[in-house]
C-alpha cells in the first residue's frame, strides 16, 4: 500500500480507528504502560505502531458515512480491555508490594523517596520483577503479534459489544487480587506472629521497650521469609504472566 493513500478520507478514518485500538492497549499494557514512561514516547509509539500495523493488514478502507461514533466506542473498549487484561497481573504484584510494606513497615519509606509518588518500595520491588518475567518469557513479541493479527480477525468496527462478560471481568479482578494476597501472604503470617510474640514480651516483662525492638525485627524477619519464599513467588508470578497472555491471545483470536 502506498503511504500517500492515507490521505484519503476512507483511508485516514480506518488509520484514526486503528489508532484508538493501539492507543487504549498501549496505555494499559503491562511495561508500555508504566508511569515512568514519558507520556510523548507512548504516543509517538502508539502512533508508530498503528501505522506499521495499517501498512502491513492491508485493511478494508472505511467509508465516510459510516457510524464512526460507534466505531470508535468498539475499538476504544476492545483496545482497553485487551490491555486490562494483561495489566491485572502488575496490578496483582503491586497490591502485594504494598501489604507486605504496610505488615513488615517500611510504608513511610516513600517520605524519604519522593520519587516514587504514592508507590511502596516493595510495590516497585515487584513490579519489576512482574516486568521482566513478561520480559523474559516473550510477553512483547506475543503481545504484539497477537495485536496485530486482532485487525485481521476482528476488523475496524465489527467489534460486538455484547460479548463483554460482567462475570468474566469480575472473576479477572478477583484473580487479580486473590495473586496480590497470596505472595504477600508468608510476610502477613509471620510479621502477624513477630507481634503477637512482641505482645506476650511486653505483658511478661514489662521493663522491654517493644517498640523500640518491634521494628528491626519485623524487618529482619520479612526480608529472611522473603528471601525464603522468593521462588515460590517468582514461580507464581510467572504462571499467572502466561495464564493472561494465553486468555489475551484467546480474546483476540
Amino acid at each position: 500500500m502506498v503511504p500517500l493513500e492515507l490521505l484519503k478520507t476512507d483511508h485516514l478514518i480506518t488509520f484514526m480507528l486503528y489508532h484508538i485500538r493501539v492507543t487504549a492497549f498501549l496505555f494499559l499494557v503491562p511495561f508500555f504502560g508504566k508511569e515512568f514512561l514519558p507520556q510523548t514516547f507512548k504516543v509517538f509509539l502508539s502512533t508508530a505502531l498503528s501505522l506499521s500495523i495499517f501498512m502491513y493488514t492491508d485493511p478494508q478502507p472505511l467509508s465516510p458515512e459510516a457510524p464512526l461514533l460507534t466505531y470508535v466506542v468498539k475499538e476504544f473498549l476492545l483496545g482497553f480491555v485487551a490491555g486490562l487484561v494483561l495489566r491485572l497481573v502488575f496490578d496483582a504484584a503491586q497490591t502485594a508490594g504494598e501489604i507486605i510494606s504496610y505488615s513488615i513497615g517500611l510504608s513511610y519509606a516513600t517520605l524519604f523517596v519522593p520519587q516514587l509518588a504514592q508507590m511502596s518500595l516493595f510495590s516497585l520491588f515487584l513490579s519489576l520483577l512482574t516486568t521482566v518475567t513478561f520480559l523474559q518469557i516473550g510477553g512483547p513479541e506475543v503481545v504484539f503479534l497477537a495485536l496485530v493479527k486482532s485487525f485481521q480477525t476482528i476488523p475496524v468496527g465489527s467489534f460486538p459489544l455484547w460479548s463483554l462478560d460482567p462475570q468474566q471481568m469480575v472473576k479477572l479482578f478477583h484473580e487479580s487480587f486473590s495473586l496480590g494476597f497470596r505472595v504477600a501472604l508468608p510476610l502477613v503470617i509471620s510479621t502477624l506472629l513477630v507481634n503477637l510474640g512482641l505482645a506476650l514480651i511486653n505483658r511478661l516483662i514489662p521493663q522491654v521497650n517493644v517498640f523500640m525492638v518491634g521494628l528491626p525485627l519485623q524487618l529482619m524477619v520479612g526480608y529472611i521469609i522473603l528471601f525464603l519464599v522468593f521462588p515460590l513467588i517468582t514461580d507464581l508470578v510467572a504462571d499467572h504472566v502466561r495464564e493472561n497472555i494465553i486468555r489475551f491471545v484467546q480474546m483476540l483470536g
